[in-house]
């Protein structure tokens, strides 16, 4: 059993920290079902990824309708500027 914590602590993995997340959550205002947070003192945090997927999701659709509204505005912006520059000619 040591031998085979050893050999896991050893590997080295990528993610989140869940209490960041909780502390994230928590100052947006937002109860977020991810975070598994400990039921006593030898109990540890824990995330569940997936419920991570609709939130995200949503942030996505909402920066895509920010860009798509900046580029309407680009859009205009140049077309009166390339109007300008016909009427200075």
């Amino acid at each position: 059993m040591d031998k085979a914590l050893k050999e896991k602590e050893q590997i080295r993995l990528t993610g989140f920290v869940a209490q960041e997340v909780e502390k994230s959550a928590k100052e947006l205002g937002f109860n977020f079902s991810g975070i598994d947070a400990p039921k006593n003192q030898n109990d540890v945090y824990g995330l569940r990824y997936s419920e991570f997927v609709v939130p995200l999701v949503k942030a996505v659709q909402e920066q895509q309708a920010i860009i798509e509204k900046q580029q309407q505005q680009i859009d205009d912006l140049k077309k009166e500027l390339e109007g300008m520059k016909a009427k200075l000619k």
